[in-house]
């Protein structure tokens, strides 16, 4: 077996990868230029490191193109990107480490509503002009969080809101009992939630029944004084329809993680509305999430050699 990866994974797991897979031989970069033998490579581990460096796209991005591969494991957990179809339908096995990010993600979330809540921008506008002014500020206690998608993130973001003393309501298809989700709807009720929720928070994949999920209907759904919070894919929100409501006041604002076009178009009238809150694909961010993906990949290692199921494997029905 021949794992292709990065060389950061091989210095900190190297150990771990033999002990899993004896004899197993390891394939990494070296000054940005793949080894001849990573051609042949069964396995490759696209972890985050990749992206951490100028020359990581280019690099990391030949994983998709090996020939010979069996298994791919991506340390993200969106798959909407074309490459990951263009994988399964070469017919090899595509695994992600979906939960490796929902506890960064979901702090941001609570971050997002507690600046809308404490009204930190007013705060720090004032503090600008050097103005002591007090402001009417709100708690998040009593407040209602209306969750789309209640996955690995979605479930994270319920958690804490519940500490928080919010009432939670979820929105998935699969309706089994999810802890601290006080009710779960089934999609043909989300604009109920819509109607009910002083913040809504986006944590669905991008997939054909998500692709702009929250249009003109669902915006006029919501309350005038609610807030979205969009931490899945831009593509979830017709960007438009948004825009309208934002400066028509159908809603209070948006906190935005995740943008149709990224990066964000310069001319985006997105960056200068006063109600909306622009950060660049990045609530997901923590030096902790390389260990925890690189955790779940030695996890579906020991699996694939053994002849188990993978975790978190991704099928085409999926995308």
């Amino acid at each position: 077996m021949i794992i292709a990866c990065s060389e950061l994974v091989a210095e900190r797991y190297g150990e771990r990868l033999s002990a899993i897979a004896p004899g197993a031989e390891l394939a990494v970069p070296v000054d940005g230029v793949w080894p001849e033998r990573a051609q042949a490579a069964d396995v490759a581990y696209f972890s985050q490191d990749f992206w951490w460096r100028d020359e990581g796209r280019p690099v990391g991005g030949r994983l998709f193109a090996l020939p010979g591969l069996r298994w791919f494991h991506s340390f993200s957990a969106g798959v909407d990107h074309p490459a990951f179809r263009t994988l399964l339908e070469r017919g090899v096995l595509l695994s992600n480490s979906s939960g490796s990010s929902s506890v960064p993600i979901a702090q941001y979330v609570i971050a997002m509503m507690l600046r809308a809540a404490k009204r930190f921008d007013a705060l720090a506008e004032a503090q600008g002009a050097r103005l002591w002014q007090p402001v009417q500020a709100e708690e998040l206690t009593g407040k209602t969080v209306g969750i789309i998608g209640v996955g690995h993130i979605g479930g994270e973001v319920a958690r804490l809101a519940q500490a928080f003393g919010m009432r939670v309501i979820g929105c998935r298809r699969r309706q089994a009992r999810v802890r601290c989700v006080d009710e779960l709807l089934p999609p043909e009720r989300l604009p109920e939630l819509l109607a009910r929720a002083d913040f809504v928070v986006l944590t669905v994949p991008l997939s054909t029944q998500t692709d702009g999920l929250i249009d003109e209907a669902a915006l006029r759904s919501m309350k005038p004084a609610a807030w979205l919070i969009n931490v899945s894919r831009g593509r979830v929100v017709r960007e438009g329809a948004l825009l309208r409501a934002l400066r028509e006041g159908w809603i209070a604002g948006a906190c935005l993680d995740v943008f149709e076009e990224e990066p964000l178009p310069p001319e985006s009238e997105l960056w200068s509305l006063p109600n909306v809150v622009v950060t660049p694909h990045n609530s997901g961010n923590s030096p902790l999430n390389f260990d925890r993906a690189s955790e779940l990949f030695l996890e579906n290692l020991s699996r694939y050699v053994a002849g188990k199921p993978l975790r978190n494997r991704v099928q085409l029905r999926d995308l």
